[in-house]
């Protein structure tokens, strides 16, 4: 079993960075303020075929009260718990605070190995809190720059150091199913991965927006691995104004690439409104198939009234997609999670649905002649052959005398017909034509 590395210290210090830096991508948001990291995220970390699981942590402040901070905290030291090895990074440039003193008496109190780094040490002169850090008690501290790469590989030696030998390092990615939690700030989509993964490791509060980067968890329904990232609001662009909440966006849409299926999270009490929309094109658009989670179902008095409201306007909003599968749940009471979990398998299982050539085309001659497409100039224009070459958008090829001419109305009409007929719905559908004549006839 991989052992656990927990990065640990106060706001703005180059956690995430450091954090970046031994994963090998840039996966943490990073930016030039503190409290950007929130909620703590674990990522696969391979050292020299040594394998652990890397967490990084909300920057921990004792003299902050308000809510958010307190709830970090608790996060920050549930990862310190649940760790094996410490490594405790303070700001090297600038003295010690008394936040990095408190946090070292919690390190110490947990009884885990301890590796001290000294980070932002680019230069040569000796920085003050290098000299500082011995008051912690936790010996030579090891000095780095996350940054500039500088001090990493010694940091990797000091890792395997004091770990246990475990090289059983695994890529399981092919065997998990992946999904992604999309929706405006507050609608549950935190509360949700919560009751997923079966343990509060996302932070929630009746504050909007505390979730900002885009933290994948694992979890198994049903004997089946998934991995599913909780993802900060998205808020309409015109409300995007500072430089956290840009990168906050900007991780949410990298989650939806990453995903093969995507939960759209609704407020019910809100109902189903333009920016709902937005967010659902923004999805289709990356050719990814998603399921509607009406949340806070419990908190509507009226149901049926509801329920018909939200059908209709996601109807209008989003005629292209068909008929979408939606699912009314309470992610705080754990009601109508099941159903979400069903929809999103028959979701996944029709993406994968390629259709037979045969079955394909003689579809296809039954809706062109039922209805076919308007004549060019006085001459037929016709449709000639269909083939699927790709799933994951379903992808289909039709092959026409002039394929340029074909209009946006048939080609409506052509994918509805496919939606309808091979129960297509809720998926994305991409279609192109070419001018081509039929492959197959001169082998007939």
């Amino acid at each position: 079993m991989s052992e656990i590395l927990a990065i640990i210290g106060r706001p703005n210090v180059g956690k995430s960075s450091l954090f970046n830096r031994l994963i090998g991508k840039r996966l943490a948001l990073v930016a030039n303020e503190p409290g950007i990291t929130r909620d703590y995220r674990v990522e696969k970390l391979n050292i020299k075929n040594n394998s652990y699981e890397l967490i990084d942590t909300a920057g921990i402040e004792e003299l902050s009260k308000d809510n958010i901070s307190r709830i970090t905290k608790e996060s920050s030291i549930n990862a310190i718990n649940k760790s094996d090895i410490i490594l405790f990074v303070i700001d090297a440039r600038n003295s010690l605070t008394p936040d990095d003193y408190s946090l070292a008496s919690i390190v110490r109190k947990s009884g885990k190995k301890v590796i001290l780094i000294a980070n932002k040490c680019e230069g040569r002169s000796i920085k003050q809190g290098e000299i500082d850090s011995y008051s912690l008690g936790f010996g030579d501290p090891l000095s780095i720059s996350s940054e500039h790469n500088l001090g990493i590989s010694e940091l990797q030696n000091y890792i395997i150091e004091n770990s246990l030998i475990n090289t059983d390092f695994e890529n399981e990615e092919n065997n998990i199913k992946k999904l992604a939690i999309l929706g405006r700030p507050n609608s549950g989509k935190s509360t949700l991965i919560n009751q997923l993964i079966g343990e509060s490791r996302q932070i929630v509060g009746p504050e909007a927006g505390l979730t900002r980067d885009s933290i994948p968890l694992f979890f198994n329904w049903n004997s089946v691995n998934y991995q599913i990232w909780d993802t900060a609001g998205i808020r309409k662009k015109s409300k995007v104004l500072d430089y956290a909440e840009k990168l906050s966006v900007m991780s949410s849409l990298n989650a939806t690439e990453e995903s093969q299926i995507v939960i759209l999270m609704i407020d019910s009490e809100r109902g189903f409104e333009k920016q709902d929309a937005n967010i659902a094109n923004i999805i289709e658009s990356e050719g990814k198939p998603f399921v509607i989670a009406v949340n806070k179902w419990d908190l509507v008095k009226n149901k049926k009234e509801k329920k018909k409201e939200i059908e209709e306007k996601i109807e209008e909003f989003l005629p292209q997609v068909g008929k979408i599968s939606i699912a009314y749940i309470s992610a705080q009471k754990n009601q109508g999670i099941d159903k979400l979990m069903q929809l999103s398998v028959r979701l996944d299982k029709i993406c994968e649905r390629r259709l037979t050539t045969s079955e394909l085309n003689e579809f296809l001659i039954q809706i062109s002649n039922r209805h076919p497409h308007p004549n060019k100039n006085g001459r037929p224009v016709k449709i000639k052959y269909i083939t699927q070459p790709k799933v994951r958008p379903s992808h289909f090829i039709i092959f026409s005398n002039y394929p340029n001419y074909i209009k946006d109305s048939y080609k409506r009409y052509l994918i509805n017909e496919i939606r309808r007929e091979f129960d297509f719905n809720g998926v994305p559908i991409r279609m192109d034509f070419r001018g081509s004549d039929n492959p197959y006839e001169s082998k007939k």
